[in-house]
């Protein structure tokens, strides 16, 4: 739904009324902005269900700040868990109550079903549970003004898929809206570095590589091993298109209002292990998790045994908190366990295996296997699609499907598979070179390239998104994968 002209129009008109607000009056607009947008897309459902977390965590910190001051160390600790427990609860109860509801037998009414899960609810839940807990830990001080915090709440670039971000430094950003200027040459070149990126990765990228996907994965038994092994790849760079070139985008929308949100990704397919993947993957949650979860654990304070424990506890989590079912659990346990594996051979005489260039290609190969639970609808489609990519295993014989004889291949025709196939190799060099950099594409494009370049390649990604971009119209607009989260 970003694509639609009526969006752009909403952020072209919220943009220039927030520019011609006085400074001080600026955070009103955009409160408004994101309550109108969360009403628009979310409807008066997802609207009412944020409302009640804002409010919830908002009065806990309260409450933790007053029995703080007042040194009922007891009532604020039991506070605190009152306060993460209540949005935990809303978060993993709504995601697996079919689940909860058929172990004890009871009936979920065909109302309640329809609902379905609020569009965001994992990210803003997990920013309300840093809230409370900060404000107990002290990393950040009680907010006095109950619309700033909503402002936190419901930014809306970030209110969908994130990222996770955190209050005390988001409502710095807010302060710097009060000076900035209509125009500002670096701050425009950088929004647009990120909207051009963001909207090439998605929209060439995601959305086209998507179809031979969602073909594949609707029946894996159709399909010989190669297809399968393609597929899985083309998944492993859907997903990371989808969700990357998101945050590129809110990040790129956000900095036209002169804010910055936080980073998500940091080439993480480039990385030499597991470890680092999840230093480089959807960072604003594997700090979250790091930081009330591992830490409060005891992280690695208490010997190899139970860091690993802990390891395996918090990639649990973070299976469940992706989504009720058997496969995001194992997707989560698997990475928890190959991250294990990965701390131990690091520190042993086959760390060749997670560095350099053989510990890339092998990072890879688990982290694209992983993606399989993960894009599974559930454990029969998985198993099946694991087992046609077992040489001579399956039914279907080894190239089955990888034809133009009956018409499109997966879903694309020989064109399309050119684009698809030179937007891949445009992404891998630029992943690359921003690598080697310690950066990422869209600050090469806005912080190391001269006007010259600069220019010349956002007019061929603009050109490139605007004639080989995915269009479409209703239901044709594919929604981005992490908003169903």
């Amino acid at each position: 739904m970003l694509f639609q002209l009526t969006t752009i129009g909403f952020i072209i008109i919220s943009v220039l009324l927030f520019h011609i607000t006085p400074g001080r009056f600026r955070k009103w607009v955009l409160l408004a902005a994101s309550v109108f947008f969360i009403y628009w897309q979310g409807k008066a459902f997802g609207l009412t269900v944020l409302l009640f977390i804002t409010v919830i965590s908002y009065l806990f910190g309260g409450l933790i700040s007053y029995f703080q001051k007042r040194d009922e160390v007891k009532l604020a600790h039991i506070t605190t868990a009152i306060g993460i427990a209540i949005p935990a609860l809303i978060l993993f109860g709504w995601k697996y109550l079919y689940i909860a509801a058929a172990l004890v037998g009871v009936y979920v009414p065909e109302k309640v079903a329809e609902l379905g899960l609020p569009i965001g609810l994992s990210f803003y839940t997990f920013q309300a549970i840093s809230y409370v807990a900060d404000v107990s830990m002290g990393k950040t001080t009680l907010q006095k003004n109950p619309f700033i915090y909503a402002l936190y709440m419901m930014w809306f670039p970030k209110w969908m898929s994130g990222p996770i971000e955190r209050e005390g430094a988001f409502l710095e950003e807010i302060k710097k809206t009060e000076s900035v200027k209509f125009f500002d040459f670096d701050r425009t070149i950088r929004a647009l570095s990120y909207l051009i990126w963001g909207l090439f990765m998605k929209m060439v990228i995601a959305d086209r590589i998507g179809i031979p996907v969602d073909a594949a994965f609707e029946n894996p038994s159709e399909y010989g091993f190669l297809t399968l092994m393609l597929v899985s790849l083309l998944y492993t760079m859907q997903i990371y298109c989808d969700f990357a070139g998101y945050t590129n985008i809110m990040i790129g929308i956000s900095a036209l209002y002169g804010i910055e949100l936080t980073q998500n990704f940091r080439t993480p397919y480039l990385t030499e292990n597991i470890v680092e993947f999840w230093r480089g993957w959807h960072i604003s949650l594997s700090n979250f998790l790091k930081d009330y979860i591992y830490i409060p654990l005891g992280g690695n304070r208490r010997g190899s045994a139970r860091k690993a424990f802990n390891t395996l506890v918090v990639f649990f989590v973070c299976g469940m908190w992706h989504g009720a079912g058997l496969t995001f659990i194992i997707w989560g346990i698997f990475h928890g366990v190959m991250n294990v594996f990965s701390s131990f051979l690091r520190k042993s005489k086959a760390a060749f295996l997670v560095k350099g260039m053989l510990g890339r290609i092998i990072s890879f190969i688990l982290v694209s296997f992983a993606w399989i639970f993960f894009r599974a609808p559930d454990m029969s489609v998985a198993a099946s699609y694991i087992k046609g990519m077992i040489p001579f295993v399956g039914t279907a014989g080894i190239r089955t499907g990888l034809s133009f004889e009956d018409g499109p291949m997966l879903g694309l025709v020989q064109t399309e598979w050119w684009i698809a196939g030179l937007s891949l190799v445009i992404l891998t060099v630029m992943d690359i070179i921003s690598y080697r950099k310690d950066t990422i594409p869209p600050e090469t494009m806005s912080a190391r390239w001269g006007d010259i370049t600069r220019g010349a390649v956002f007019v061929f990604l603009a050109l490139v998104i605007l004639i080989f971009g995915k269009y479409g119209a209703g239901e044709e607009i594919r929604s981005f994968v992490y908003a169903q989260f």
